[in-house]
């Protein structure tokens, strides 16, 4: 009986949407993007190592500790708590109909992993769905906890990651350890080069640079991931205690959050900003006061952000507006997302306009800004026509397969 159910388990129809979900959705696709950019157009994490900047002027001075202050660590942030939020309605979806939709949402990952595994390797070394895709395995032995023991996790995953990296810098203080010039000089050739692949290598070459760089940064998408099962178990918790599912009844407690999680933030980019300024390359202690700050402030900002979201949203004129424009570009977001990708290694890459290692950090924010206002245009016009969008589309085919085919047709009905 089980499996004649299951074989009539769809996709989530457009009028069983949350709209404050997709327009947060929208919101951190922007973000992302802003971020992204600077990996999109520099060698930035080795430029970090050697201490050097793409920064040439005041407006890029300005623009970099913009993106930092506001944006980096946030969106990602974000996006993970809106996943874990994801997970539940998939999940409860199922249960109000009395399916088991265990095993569709483990196919469901499993596609999402061949998306992002073909994103990391063939396209850009910085993709954040094949984290999702394994990272979300995990979710299944959370989801009957109650909100207290999600809450719980959430804060002890996130003081575990803070303190390996306030430890780590206290350690190196001690230690005292400096580059010496000719590693200096090293590492500074090694940009040199990275920026020049980029800029004006084949296909294969760039492939090759990108196959080294997922390696580089292999460690460090360690502490990433323990940021993004924070915000899975967040979202979850935020989920079960009816902060997006009844609003209006828990208005204090949005703003009671609101204004915690902005404190904690603060205090958190105080670090971080401390650490960028004096930070001199990877040896150096202040890198891991930066990024140690900057995993203080990025959860607690991004949940700071999401309730102030929230609040504005409960005014019906900004909730009209935002379902207009935003909402589109949030049912869309895989779509978007990669689309990003598309975008902008044709504007960076050698087999694009070979523009990598040319564009500073205001020239970055004013092409983000291009690129996100033509996704808002096309995504209200694609959504208009069609049910969803091409990439949500094909995760939905690849995921349940011949079930429901019907529900599946991607063009609305004229």
């Amino acid at each position: 009986m089980q499996q004649t159910k299951q074989q009539h388990f769809v996709p989530t129809g457009a009028n069983e949407r949350i709209v404050t979900l997709d327009v947060i959705r929208a919101f951190a696709l922007f973000g992302i993007l802003l971020v992204n950019m600077r990996f999109f157009s520099t060698p930035a994490i080795q430029a970090e190592m050697v201490g050097t900047s793409f920064s040439s002027n005041l407006l890029d001075t300005i623009s970099t500790w913009f993106i930092f202050i506001f944006a980096e660590v946030k969106f990602v942030s974000m996006f993970s708590m809106l996943f874990g939020i994801g997970f539940l309605l998939f999940m409860e979806r199922g249960e109000e109909k009395g399916i088991d939709v265990k095993n569709f949402f483990k196919r469901r990952l499993l596609v999402l992993l061949l998306f992002g595994l073909i994103h990391i390797f063939f396209f850009w070394y910085g993709d954040i769905l094949t984290f999702y895709a394994v990272l979300g395995f995990l979710l299944l032995f959370m989801k009957g906890k109650q909100p207290r023991s999600l809450k719980k996790a959430a804060i002890i995953t996130w003081s575990i990651i803070v303190s390996f990296f306030m430890l780590m810098a206290s350690l190196m203080f001690l230690a005292q350890l400096e580059n010496s010039p000719e590693q200096q000089a090293l590492m500074e050739n090694e940009v040199n080069r990275i920026a020049e692949v980029y800029s004006q290598g084949t296909f294969i070459e760039i492939l090759q640079q990108r196959i080294n760089d997922i390696s580089v940064i292999a460690v460090g998408n360690i502490f990433l991931f323990g940021v993004i099962l924070t915000m899975f178990f967040f979202g979850m918790y935020f989920w079960k205690t009816g902060i997006f599912t009844n609003t209006s009844e828990n208005l204090d407690r949005i703003r009671r959050i609101s204004k915690g999680m902005l404190m904690v933030g603060v205090l958190g980019l105080i670090l971080a900003s401390l650490g960028k300024v004096f930070i001199d390359g990877a040896n150096s202690p202040w890198y891991f006061v930066k990024y140690g700050g900057l995993f203080i402030s990025g959860p607690s900002i991004s949940i700071f952000y999401v309730m102030s979201i929230l609040l504005l949203l409960q005014n019906k004129k900004r909730l009209a507006k935002a379902t207009t424009f935003l909402q589109p570009v949030g049912k869309m977001a895989l779509t978007n997302y990669l689309m990003q990708t598309l975008v902008c290694t044709t504007i960076f890459y050698g087999y694009g306009f070979s523009l990598f290692g040319s564009v500073g950090p205001f020239g970055g924010i004013l092409i983000t800004l291009s690129i996100y206002c033509v996704q808002i245009a096309y995504s209200y016009f694609w959504m208009k026509r069609f049910r969803f969008g091409p990439m949500e589309w094909l995760w939905r085919r690849l995921t349940y397969g011949k079930n429901a085919v019907k529900v599946q047709r991607l063009r609305k009905a004229l």
